[in-house]
């Protein structure tokens, strides 16, 4: 148990680029207490434990159990490079782990999209628009524009987390498990709501076409060609799952307005542009560059990329996690967690927890 101990104290130190000292200070003990401890020379006791956990952003279990890279044979697919990895690696796969273990809790099969390779869209153009077209149906859309697609996605049982990560650059992942089903997480660290669900859509389509070239681990592997082809399919796809061209091309006939457009089909007005430019109506970086320079004229600030057009999609109207937290009340019901554990899953004291049940208790329908 202290070799155990001293690795993960070590790599999560390391992993928040803390010295011995510096964590010492953190957790109220000598630095020479810390390289005992990394050193398996001691054990912290459970309070000194729990004061360690606290530092580093980690859970105690994180601290006394086997590093592990894989879980339950999920295998993962993410493009980004994590500064605090071994923290994002286990904050994952703990989420990834409780969500399982609520489905097999309450008796909910497995759910993962049916995965056929495609690894360029040159060439691939039509049958990737099919692919989204099918996906679409399966979610019982047609060619209506998607109100949430969170909600969409959770009802035919495909695990999503959206979760505030605050790493620079990083949308989300995707990981699947021929055993446990499909699972995707969303960073909302100030993302716009329409980039997070663009997210959800291109994870989707990472899953459909690239599933064979998941990864183990939460290492990027692959060159940054092979990369950027996987990225154009998923973003083609997610382009056309937003956005049916049948309905686009018929809304278009109504209004070239694309503030209005965007509104229609709930989505960013970038992925507007990329409609229009695939169609050849417009060339992107003109009609982007006129639309940054009519919202510096009218606002007095520059339109960033990682901003939207107003109007924005509001984060109320996308509950976070719907799904994942009706999981937990219903195996809290049936008895398959305890209020303990539906507590810490929801991130609330016990206390809270008997006022909430209560709560759902008094509007329940009879």
């Amino acid at each position: 148990m202290k070799e155990i101990v001293a690795g993960n104290l070590t790599r999560y130190r390391k992993g928040l680029r803390l010295s011995q000292e510096q964590l010492a200070d953190m957790v109220g003990v000598t630095r020479q207490s810390i390289n005992n401890y990394e050193n398996a020379k001691t054990l912290p006791d459970s309070k000194s434990l729990s004061a360690l956990a606290r530092a580093l952003s980690v859970t105690m279990d994180d601290l006394l159990r086997q590093p592990r890279e894989g879980l339950l044979n999920f295998r993962f697919r993410t493009h980004a490079v994590f500064d605090w990895k071994p923290h994002f690696a286990a904050q994952v796969l703990r989420v990834l782990e409780d969500y399982t273990a609520l489905e097999q809790a309450v008796g909910l099969p497995p759910y993962s999209p049916e995965n056929t390779p495609c690894h360029q869209v040159e060439g691939n153009e039509k049958r990737i628009q099919t692919i989204a077209a099918q996906f679409r149906h399966r979610l019982g859309l047609g060619d209506s524009p998607i109100l949430n697609l969170f909600a969409a996605v959770e009802e035919i049982g495909l695990k999503v987390i959206r979760s505030p990560i605050a790493l620079e650059n990083f949308f989300g992942l995707s990981a699947c498990s021929i055993e446990q089903g499909a699972f995707v997480l969303v960073n909302s660290h100030n993302i716009t709501i329409e980039r997070q669900l663009f997210t959800v859509a291109q994870e989707i389509g990472h899953l459909i076409f690239h599933r064979d070239e998941y990864q183990d681990t939460l290492v990027e592997e692959g060159t940054k060609e092979e990369e950027k082809a996987r990225e154009k399919v998923a973003d083609y796809f997610a382009g056309y799952l937003l956005v049916p061209q049948e309905e686009f091309e018929r809304t278009y006939k109504l209004t070239k307005d694309i503030v209005k457009l965007k509104r229609h089909f709930r989505v960013s007005y970038q992925v507007i542009l990329n409609h229009l430019a695939e169609m050849e109506e417009i060339d992107y970086a003109e009609e982007k560059s006129k639309i940054c320079a009519i919202y510096k004229s009218k606002h007095g600030s520059s339109l960033k990329n990682s901003m939207e057009l107003p109007p924005a999609l509001e984060s109320d109207e996308f509950p976070e996690n719907e799904r994942y937290v009706y999981l937990i009340w219903q195996a809290l019901s049936m008895g398959k967690i305890s209020e303990m554990k539906a507590a810490e899953l929801l991130n609330l004291t016990v206390e809270e927890l008997w006022v909430c049940r209560r709560e759902n208790e008094v509007y329940a329908i009879a």
